[in-house]
């Protein structure tokens, strides 16, 4: 899939264009074609300070957080969606989950 990855933090910083792996769906999850996403204040200020803030990702990192798609895959154990639900949300781009800046995102 393509994402948008910084590999390296500071006010130089950029997002590079780059193909990474789909990732898999797990059990409670499910696995969001993203429509939208944004960078929101959380992005640029781990883009800029990167790891002087505590749940900054370690490089190379997909940031984002906000995001609107739809379900593509279900994970076991999951209720209340379906294959081609629309939804939006808030996950990743923290700590080790990879964020919202890509085309597929794995969401609890």
């Amino acid at each position: 899939m393509r994402a948008l990855l910084v590999n390296a933090y500071g006010a130089d910083a950029t997002f590079e264009p780059a193909h990474v792996e789909i990732p898999e769906v797990k059990p409670g999850h499910v696995l969001v074609r993203i429509a939208a996403s944004s960078v929101n204040t959380v992005d640029t200020m781990i883009r800029r300070m990167g790891k002087d803030l505590p749940l900054s990702p370690d490089t190379p990192a997909i940031l984002g957080m906000d995001f609107a798609g739809t379900v593509e895959t279900v994970g076991e154990g999951v209720e209340g969606y379906a294959i081609g639900d629309e939804v939006y949300g808030c996950a990743g781009g923290l700590a080790d989950l990879p964020g919202t800046l890509a085309e597929y995102i794995v969401a609890d």
